[in-house]
């Protein structure tokens, strides 16, 4: 069975372009998890035992210490497995999460074009900051995107971002662990994840070699579930603003030109060039 079988998206009733392109760009990086850990798993083994069977070719008990098997497996490959999975699942966290933030602009932009509107960066190379954009939902299009699961995802991706592996303080530690229970992303696999082979704490979490800031594609893999999720909600109001008969009097108004703000002008694209703002009932 192939990865689009096992995670079935949206039908096309509810779903939107942007979505559709989304979708396609996620099992594209659920492929790249998969793949890297059943192809990477097999080829440590394979070094593991051919490191073995050339030390016991040269075995001398004399001069042995019992860790040349490893010394020479480290030799070759540079990485132990552990780590190799830790920064394995970095790098898929930290683009799952861009996977998310451009959704949620160009979902933005597709939906406002339907207004004869748009957002100004989309022209360019930048981006809205984090707070421009759940204001926007939340003004413009009425619906709530922070949630607290979000908000822990994105302070993990950022610590990734930015410290790598390494947590400075106890505090932040601290902080990290009550994300992962916040998540409920490091319990151990359940019988229907095991049959996706993800490493998840070879040696159980507590020999688990990792530094402070170390995650497992099994848990990334859960982070890849809970975009989703919100993704999906988040998809199906936006099929009925782009579809359906559903607008907010926000888009309404946008669309003649009015704003809710003068500071919106900063980030919106508005057909109107005449400035007009939006206080409590319309007013110049």
């Amino acid at each position: 069975m192939n990865l689009e079988d096992r995670i079935k998206g949206l039908g096309h009733q509810l779903d939107t372009g942007r979505y559709v392109t989304w979708h396609r760009d996620e099992l594209e990086l659920r492929s790249f998890l998969l793949a890297s850990s059943e192809g990477m798993t097999s080829w440590f083994k394979g070094q593991e035992e051919a490191a073995t069977i050339e030390v016991q070719g040269t075995f001398d008990p004399q001069a042995s210490h019992g860790d040349e098997g490893y010394n020479l497996f480290m030799d070759r490959v540079g990485i132990f497995w552990e780590q190799y999975w830790y920064q394995l699942a970095a790098a898929v966290i930290k683009d799952s999460f861009t996977l998310y933030e451009v959704f949620l602009e160009e979902s933005a932009h597709e939906t406002l074009r339907w207004y004869g509107a748009g957002l100004l960066k989309q022209a360019t190379e930048d981006s809205w900051r984090a707070n421009e954009c759940e204001d926007f939902y939340k003004a413009y299009l009425g619906v709530d995107i922070k949630h607290e699961d979000i908000d822990d995802i994105r302070w993990i991706r950022n610590k990734l971002s930015h410290l790598r592996d390494s947590l400075r303080t106890t505090a932040g530690k601290s902080e990290f662990e009550e994300k992962i229970q916040s998540l409920g992303i490091g319990a151990d696999a359940t019988e229907s994840e095991k049959e996706l082979g993800l490493p998840h704490y070879d040696y159980g979490r507590d020999l688990a070699l990792g530094s402070s800031l170390s995650l497992t594609p099994l848990e990334a893999w859960r982070i890849l579930d809970i975009l989703r999720m919100h993704i999906e909600r988040l998809t199906q109001f936006l099929n009925k603003l782009q579809y359906g008969r559903y607008t907010t009097q926000a888009l309404a108004d946008l669309s003649e030109g009015w704003v809710l703000k003068e500071k919106d002008r900063k980030i919106l694209r508005v057909p109107n060039p005449e400035p007009k703002v939006n206080v409590g009932s319309r007013a110049v």
